[in-house]
C-alpha cells in the first residue's frame, strides 16, 4: 500500500469451510419484527437515541421495496435468517485473546489469523456472527489519541463522536439494505485518528459467520482527522534464515512452490505460495538453550510456545528456571506468540519429525558403515580405483572390528588395515565401487559438506539408532557433568542439525553449540587453522530445568531475546492444509497472513468513512465469500478540503454481490481514487462499480473498474459520476475494462454521468475484450500449457489492481484465480 494514507484493511473472507457447534450466550429466534429490533437494543443496553434510530430504520425497511434493478434478489427470505447470535454476553468483548472461549480462539486459528496479526497490528478486531469477540489496540497508538474499538462499545464510550457521524454518511433511508443494517447492526469497527497523527501501523478487522442462516450486519465508522496517516506491515523472516524441509535446512529465500516442508505436527506439507517484501526495522533474535538453533524473524511473526508465566510455581517468578511446575508445563497447550513478545524462560516448540519411509536397501550393515563414514571416513580415488577409508585411534579395536564385519557383509571383501603408531592411528580401507557410491549418496563427500540423504532421514527410528550409535562411537566422547554427557563434534553444519533431528526421534533433545574458527600454535611452532565446528550433545540425568518432552514435541527454554537492526527483503510462505506452520531451525512458527473466507448466509454491512481536510484515507478490501452468500453492502466516504480517499476493492466470491464504493467530494481540492475488480465464475453474479459525487470546485476523481467473467459467471459495472451545480473545475476519469476468457461468461456496463457544469473535464472509456488465440499460441510456443497461458494473461489484465495490494494479498489473488482456472480449459 502507498504510504502516507490511513489504510483500513478488513480481511472479511474465510479460508476454510468448517463450522463449530452453535453455542451462543444470546440468540434471537429467526425472523425480523419490530420486537426483534427492540430485543437487540435491549441486549446491548443502548442509549435511547440509538434505539429510536433502529426503529425508524426498521419502519423504512418494511416500507421500502426490493431494488428493481440489478441482479434478482427474489430468493431472499428475510424471515429465514437469525439477526442476532452472540457467543459472548453483551459487554464481554475481550481485550486479551487468552480470555476468549476455546472454540472461538480455535476458529480464528483455523482461519489463519495468527496471534501476530491479533496483537502486532496497530489494532485488530474480530467478529464472530453478531458479536465482536475481540478488540485490541496497541498502547503506543492509544497514547497518540487513536481510538479503535468495536462500534457497540464506541456508542457507549464515545457517544459524542459516534452520534455526530453515525448515519450521516449512509443514512438508514439510503436503500433497503442500509435500512436493514441500521435496524439490526451489530459489531464492526470504530476508528478515530486525531489530526496530524501517523500511526505507522495498520488497523485490521476479521469477520466470521459460523452458524447456519445467521446474517452478519457489522457497522464500521472510520474518521480520519486532518493529516492522519497509517502504513502497512506484516511478518516474515530475513534472507538466510533457514527452514527445515525434512532432510536438510534450506534458506527461506530458496523455498519454492511445490516443495515439501515440515509443519508443527512434525508432518510433511507442501508449499503453496511464497512471499517477499522489503523490511526496515528491528529483527528479533531468539536464542534457545541450544544456541546453534538461534533464529531471527520480524517482531510480529508468531512463534509456538508455552509462556513461562503460565507454568511457574510462584506468583512472582524469578529468572531461574527452578520455579517451573513440570506438571503444569506439560499440560499447558502451546500458543502462538509474536516473536517480539517472547521472554527468556519461555518454552518454544520443537516437533519431532514423524515422517517414516523404510528403505530395504539400507540395512544394519549399511547404516553401521554410514555412521562410521560420517565420523571417521572419506572417499577417494587410489590408483584410479574407488576406495573408502576410515581412521580410528589405535586403541579403538572394537570399532575397527565392527566396521570390518559390516564391510565384509556388504562387499564380500576383507578390508585392509594400516597401523600408524607414531600417529596413534589405524586406517581401515576397502576398494569397492558400490560402497564408494553408497557413502557418496547417503553421506556426502568432504568433511564440512557431509550430510544424510532424504532416504536415511526418513527411515524408522529403530534403524536410525544404528547409525547414531556408530557415529557417536567414531566422533563422540562421554564425560560427567551434572549427569552423563554424550558429545560429538562435526565441521558440517548440515549434519549437526540432522543429528539433532535423528536424536529427537529417539526421544532425546540434543543441543548444538558452535565453536568459531581459530588459529592454534603447536609445540613445534606450526600454525594450525581450525574450521568452525558444531558440538552436538545430550545429557542423561540432567537437572530439572532441562528441555521437556511433551507428546510428539520438545519444549525448549529460550535463553536470550535481543534485537538487530535490519534493512532488506524478508520472506514468508503458505503451506497446504489447515496447519499453516513451518519450522525455522527446527522450531514451530506460523505463517502470518493466512486469508479468510466466509461460509454462508446474508452479509449486509455498512461502512462510513470521513476524511477531514488534508487527511488521507485508504480502505482496502479483498473478499472471496463462499458461493451461497448474498453480499449486499453499502460503503461510502466523504472527503473534505484537500482530502484524499482511496478505495481498493476486490470481489471474488458470493452468490450475488452488489457493492458500489462511493466518495462524496465536499471540499475544494478533494480527491478520490477508486479501483474496483470483480471476478465471477460459475454460479456467481458480481454487480459492482463505483460512484464519485463532486459537490465542490476543483475536485478530481479517477475510477478504474476491471472485471473477468468465466465459466458462466456474470459481472457488471454500475457506476455514477455526478458533477453538481457550482462544482467548477472538476476533473474526472472513468475506465471500465472487461475480459471474457471463454464463450460462457457475460459482462455488462451501466454508467451514469450527470454533469451540471460546462467546464468539467470528463473522460469515459469502456472496453470488453476476449483473449486472442494468437496470445495463447505465443505463450504456448514458449512452453506454457493452455491453462497457464490464460492464467498469465488474466493476471496481466489485473496487474493494475494487484500492484496496489500488499504483496501477500496480490499473491493470494493470483492463487485464487489459478484455482478458478483449474478445469476451465483443456
Amino acid at each position: 500500500m502507498a504510504q502516507g494514507a490511513t489504510d483500513v484493511t478488513p480481511l472479511d473472507y474465510t479460508r476454510y469451510d468448517f463450522k463449530n457447534p452453535e453455542t451462543y450466550r444470546l440468540r434471537i429466534a429467526k425472523g425480523l419484527t419490530r420486537e426483534v429490533v427492540e430485543q437487540i437494543s435491549d441486549f446491548k443496553k443502548e442509549p435511547d437515541w440509538m434505539r429510536e434510530y433502529r426503529l425508524r430504520a426498521y419502519d423504512h425497511f418494511v416500507q421500502r421495496p426490493m431494488p428493481d434493478w440489478g441482479p434478482s434478489l427474489a430468493e431472499i427470505d428475510f424471515d429465514s435468517y437469525t439477526y442476532y447470535a452472540n457467543p459472548l454476553l453483551e459487554g464481554e468483548t475481550k481485550r486479551s485473546w487468552d480470555d476468549l472461549p476455546a472454540d472461538i480462539k480455535n476458529t480464528f486459528d483455523k482461519l489463519g489469523i495468527p496471534k501476530a496479526e491479533r496483537e502486532f497490528f496497530g489494532g485488530v478486531g474480530a467478529q464472530y456472527d453478531s458479536g465482536t469477540v475481540y478488540h485490541k489496540i496497541r498502547e503506543d497508538l492509544t497514547a497518540k489519541g487513536i481510538l479503535f474499538t468495536d462500534t457497540d462499545s464506541a456508542v457507549k464510550e464515545y457517544p459524542d463522536i459516534v452520534r455526530k457521524y453515525f448515519g450521516k454518511i449512509v443514512p438508514y433511508n439510503d436503500n433497503k439494505f442500509s435500512a436493514l443494517n441500521s435496524a439490526v447492526w451489530s459489531g464492526g469497527s470504530f476508528v478515530y485518528v486525531p489530526p496530524g497523527v501517523d500511526a505507522g501501523i495498520p488497523l485490521q478487522a476479521y469477520f466470521r459467520i459460523n452458524a447456519r442462516n445467521v446474517g452478519q450486519f457489522e457497522r464500521t465508522l472510520i474518521i480520519g482527522d486532518k493529516g492522519s496517516k497509517v502504513h502497512y506491515i506484516e511478518g516474515c523472516l530475513p534472507a538466510g534464515e533457514e527452514v527445515l524441509v525434512g532432510d536438510r535446512l534450506t534458506p527461506i529465500e530458496g523455498i519454492e512452490t511445490g516443495q515439501s516442508v515440515l509443519n508443527s505436527d512434525g508432518q510433511e506439507t507442501t508449499v503453496e505460495k511464497t512471499m517477499v517484501r522489503p523490511f526496515d526495522g528491528e529483527l528479533i533474535d531468539i536464542t534457545p538453550v541450544s544456541v546453534g538453533n538461534a533464529f531471527q524473524l520480524t517482531p510480529e511473526h508468531p512463534v509456538l510456545c508455552v509462556r513461562r508465566s503460565r507454568v511457574t510455581t510462584s506468583l512472582r517468578p524469578n529468572r531461574a528456571l527452578s520455579d517451573i511446575d513440570p506438571a503444569k508445563l506439560l499440560s499447558t497447550p502451546p500458543e502462538f506468540v509474536p516473536a517480539g513478545e517472547l521472554q527468556p524462560g519461555d518454552f518454544i516448540h520443537y516437533p519431532i519429525n514423524r515422517t517414516e519411509r523404510d528403505d530395504p536397501t539400507l540395512g544394519e550393515d549399511e547404516l553401521t558403515v554410514l555412521g562410521y563414514y560420517l565420523s571417521e571416513g572419506c572417499v577417494q580415488m587410489i590408483n584410479g580405483c574407488e576406495a573408502v577409508t576410515f581412521t580410528f585411534h589405535i586403541d579403538e579395536t572394537e570399532y575397527v572390528d565392527e566396521l570390518s564385519r559390516s564391510i565384509r557383509a556388504i562387499t564380500g571383501k576383507t578390508p585392509w588395515t594400516n597401523r600408524q603408531p607414531a600417529k596413534h592411528a589405524v586406517v581401515v580401507g576397502v576398494y569397492s565401487k558400490p560402497l564408494y557410491a553408497l557413502c557418496l549418496e547417503h553421506g556426502g563427500k568432504y568433511a564440512d559438506q557431509k550430510r544424510l540423504s532424504k532416504s536415511v532421514m526418513d527411515l524408522p527410528p529403530e534403524k536410525q539408532r544404528v547409525l547414531l550409535e556408530t557415529y557417536y562411537n567414531g566422533d563422540g566422547n562421554v564425560y560427567e557433568r551434572f549427569g552423563t554427557v554424550h558429545r560429538a563434534l562435526t565441521v558440517s553444519r548440515q549434519l549437526a542439525f540432522q543429528l539433532q533431528e535423528l536424536q529427537a526421534r529417539q526421544g532425546i533433545f540434543a543441543t548444538i553449540n558452535v565453536r568459531e574458527p581459530f588459529q592454534e600454535t603447536m609445540e613445534d611452532g606450526r600454525q594450525v587453522s581450525h574450521k568452525r565446528a558444531y558440538t552436538v550433545y545430550y545429557q542423561v540425568g540432567k537437572r530439572a530445568e532441562a528441555v521437556r518432552r511433551a507428546g510428539d514435541a520438545f519444549l525448549v527454554p529460550v535463553r536470550k531475546v535481543s534485537r538487530t537492526p535490519y534493512h532488506g527483503n524478508v520472506y514468508n510462505f503458505h503451506v497446504a492444509g489447515q496447519n499453516n506452520t513451518y519450522l525455522v531451525k527446527g522450531f514451530s512458527v506460523h505463517n502470518c497472513t493466512a486469508p479468510i473466507y466466509s461460509t454462508d448466509s446474508l452479509h449486509a454491512a455498512v461502512v462510513e468513512v470521513v476524511a477531514e481536510p488534508y487527511s488521507k484515507v485508504r480502505y482496502t478490501t479483498v473478499q472471496n465469500w463462499s458461493k451461497n452468500v448474498y453480499n449486499l453492502v453499502t460503503k461510502r466516504a466523504v472527503a473534505y478540503e484537500n482530502a484524499l480517499v482511496e478505495w481498493v476493492d476486490g470481489n471474488m466470491g458470493s452468490k450475488i454481490t452488489m457493492k458500489y464504493p462511493s466518495v462524496y467530494l465536499r471540499g475544494r481540492g478533494a480527491r478520490a481514487d477508486i479501483l474496483s475488480v470483480a471476478f465471477a465464475s460459475q454460479g456467481q453474479i458480481i454487480d459492482s462499480g463505483a460512484k464519485a459525487v463532486h459537490s465542490a470546485p476543483d475536485t478530481s476523481s479517477k475510477i478504474i473498474a476491471k472485471s473477468i467473467a468465466i465459466r458462466g459467471g456474470q459481472t457488471s459495472y454500475r457506476g455514477l459520476l455526478h458533477v453538481a451545480p457550482g462544482a467548477t473545475g472538476v476533473k474526472a476519469a472513468v475506465r471500465c475494462d472487461a475480459l471474457l476468457p471463454d464463450e460462457l461468461g457475460r459482462s455488462d456496463t451501466y454508467p451514469y454521468n450527470e454533469i451540471h457544469e460546462e467546464d468539467a473535464t470528463i473522460t469515459h472509456e469502456a472496453v470488453v475484450g476476449k483473449i486472442g488465440e494468437e496470445q495463447i499460441f505465443y505463450l504456448m510456443s514458449r512452453g506454457l500449457n493452455e491453462s497457464d497461458a490464460i492464467h498469465l494473461i488474466l493476471m496481466g489484465f489485473l496487474a493494475e489492481f494487484a500492484k496496489e495490494l500488499p504483496v501477500d494479498y496480490a499473491l493470494e489473488l493470483n492463487r485464487l484465480i489459478q484455482l478458478e482456472m483449474t478445469g476451465a480449459v483443456g
